[in-house]
C-alpha cells in the first residue's frame, strides 16, 4: 500500500466516484454505509478493494479510475464496463455488515468471506445494466466476472435456493443487506420457503434447526479459495452442493413425516452463540447443542471479523468486518474438496 495515493476530494475522478456511490446506494439502499470517504489510487494488480478496518476504498489507477469520466468511451468501452462493475462490487462490500456473533446460524469463517465475494460479484453483474444507464454510461455490454469461481458458485446456489415463495431478486436483495456471515442462512431460508414450506413447522426451533442442517450442505470446503479460481471450479463446487442439498431436503422430508413434533437434529454453525444463549437464557425451546473444543477454537480464530457496528437485518447488535477485492487471482489453490485452513486473507 506504500505506493497508493489519496485521491483529492476536489478532483474530477473523486467527484465522479462519489456520484457513482450515490447512484449505487439509490438502487439498493442499505442500513449502513461503511465507506469513510477516502479513495486511493493504486498500481497493484487488483482492480479494487474495500478495507473493512478503515473503511477506505482502493481502485486501480489504470484499470478503473481513468475510466470514470462520466460518459461512455468509444475506444475503451469493454475496459470501462469492467471499471464500473468494480465500483459496484466494492460499494456492495461497503454497504453491507458482515458479522452477527450472536446468531446460531452465522457462519463465522472464511467460507463466508468467499460467499461475500460471490454475492458482491453477483450483485455487480445483476445490476450492471440499470446501474450503468442510471449513471450516464448507456450502451455498455455486461462485463465478465472477475471473481469467476465465487460468482459461478453463488449464481448457481441462488438459483438452487430461489422459487415462487422467495425468488432470485428477493434473495439478492436480502443478501446485499447482509450480514455477510448470514448469507448461507439467507439461502437456506429460500430453500425452506420454496421446497419445504409444507413440511417444516413454523416453530422457531424447527426453522432454525432445518436451516442449520441445510447450511452444512452449502459450506463446501472450497469456498475460501473460490474467489481466486476459475468458473469451472465454481461450477463443480455448486454441483457438489446441489447433490448434498437435494439429499438433505429429502432427509428432512422423511424426518418430519415420521416425527412431525420433533425438530430436525442439526449442529448449529455458530456454537459460540449457542453456548452464550444457553448460559444466559436457559430454555427448553432454545438450541442446546453442546459446544465442542474444536468449534470454540474455530470461532476464536475468525480473525477476519472484528470492529463494532450494528448489523443490518440481524436480530442483535453485531461487530462489522469483512470484505474483499476484485481483480487478479492467486496461484496454488487446492483442488476441489480439500479442506482449506481458516487463514486471515486481510484487506486487498
Amino acid at each position: 500500500m506504500g505506493d497508493d495515493r489519496l485521491v483529492p476530494r476536489d478532483s474530477a475522478v473523486y467527484q465522479e466516484f462519489a456520484r457513482l456511490h450515490q447512484v449505487a446506494r439509490g438502487m439498493r439502499p442499505t442500513g449502513v454505509d461503511r465507506w469513510n470517504r477516502q479513495l486511493y489510487a493504486t498500481d497493484t494488480k487488483r482492480w479494487g478493494g474495500f478495507d473493512p478496518k478503515t473503511g477506505s476504498i482502493r481502485l486501480s489507477e489504470d484499470g478503473v479510475l481513468r475510466h470514470l469520466t462520466g460518459s461512455v468511451s468509444k475506444v475503451d468501452a469493454a475496459e470501462q464496463a469492467q471499471a464500473l462493475a468494480t465500483v459496484l462490487h466494492e460499494l456492495t462490500h461497503a454497504g453491507m455488515e458482515t458479522d452477527a456473533p450472536n446468531e446460531p446460524n452465522a457462519v463465522r469463517s472464511l467460507h463466508s468471506q468467499g460467499a461475500m465475494e460471490g454475492i458482491a460479484e453477483l450483485r455487480a453483474l445483476n445490476d450492471f445494466i440499470p446501474f450503468s444507464v442510471s449513471a450516464g454510461y448507456p450502451g455498455l455490454r455486461l462485463p465478465a466476472p472477475q471473481r469467476a469461481g465465487a460468482y459461478a458458485a453463488m449464481d448457481s446456489l441462488v438459483t438452487q435456493a430461489s422459487g415462487p415463495a422467495k425468488d432470485r431478486y428477493a434473495l439478492i436483495r436480502e443478501a446485499v443487506h447482509g450480514p455477510g456471515v448470514m448469507h448461507f442462512d439467507q439461502l437456506s431460508d429460500g430453500v425452506v420457503r420454496n421446497r419445504l414450506a409444507e413440511v417444516v413447522p413454523h416453530r422457531t426451533e424447527d426453522q432454525l434447526a432445518v436451516r442449520a442442517a441445510l447450511i452444512q450442505t452449502m459450506t463446501h470446503d472450497h469456498w475460501p479459495t473460490l474467489p481466486d479460481v476459475s468458473a469451472g471450479t465454481g461450477t463443480a463446487v455448486a454441483e457438489d452442493i446441489r447433490r448434498r442439498l437435494n439429499a438433505k431436503v429429502e432427509e428432512i422430508r422423511h424426518h418430519y413425516q415420521a416425527h412431525p413434533r420433533q425438530p430436525f437434529p442439526a449442529d448449529f454453525p455458530n456454537q459460540h452463540a449457542v453456548s452464550l444463549a444457553a448460559q444466559s437464557q436457559p430454555s427448553p425451546s432454545a438450541p442446546t447443542t453442546a459446544v465442542t473444543e474444536s468449534k470454540q477454537q474455530e470461532v476464536a480464530t475468525m480473525r477476519f471479523l472484528d470492529g463494532q457496528a450494528p448489523a443490518a437485518h440481524a436480530t442483535r447488535v453485531a461487530p462489522s468486518l469483512g470484505d474483499g477485492s476484485r481483480g487478479a487471482g492467486a496461484p496454488g489453490v487446492p483442488p476441489v474438496g480439500r479442506a482449506t485452513p481458516g487463514l486471515d486473507r486481510g484487506a486487498d
